[in-house]
């Protein structure tokens, strides 16, 4: 009974806003002040862009996997194999997107941001599993 409240309380909206927000401001200020401080116009343009989004979009994709992973009952004793499926899937999906766009001047911050945000995400997960 009360690992179906803490899976609840952990994949709702509220959970999905807690996590998207801080993907998406915290690489995104990071690197918008790395490029005002070295005084690098195309480091502050990709903070909000290429930087910001992808990593917002990668915690969505790796928030929903895990929903439907932990929902499903998928993988849920093994987390380590999951959470390499989660970052191995992002980072595959972040690389189609890099291809099929055209991003190829973008790919470091593409699959950098990418890669951060899932597995930031997955920690986060993992903590509050075991703090609850």
């Amino acid at each position: 009974m009360n690992s179906t409240n803490s899976l609840e309380s952990t994949f709702n909206f509220r959970g999905l806003i807690t996590a998207a927000l801080p993907a998406y401001v915290f690489p995104a200020l990071m690197s918008f002040i790395s490029g005002f401080l070295l005084q690098n116009n195309n480091l502050m343009t990709a903070s909000y862009s290429s930087i910001g989004l992808s990593s917002l979009l990668s915690t969505l994709c790796s928030f929903t996997l895990l929903w439907q992973l932990e929902s499903k009952r998928i993988l849920v004793r093994n987390k380590l194999i999951r959470s390499l499926l989660i970052i191995v899937l992002i980072m595959g999906l972040a690389t189609l997107g890099i291809w099929l766009f055209n991003w190829h001047h973008e790919r470091f911050n593409i699959l950098f941001s990418t890669f951060l945000g899932a597995a930031i995400l997955i920690i986060r997960d993992l903590v509050i599993k075991r703090n609850s």
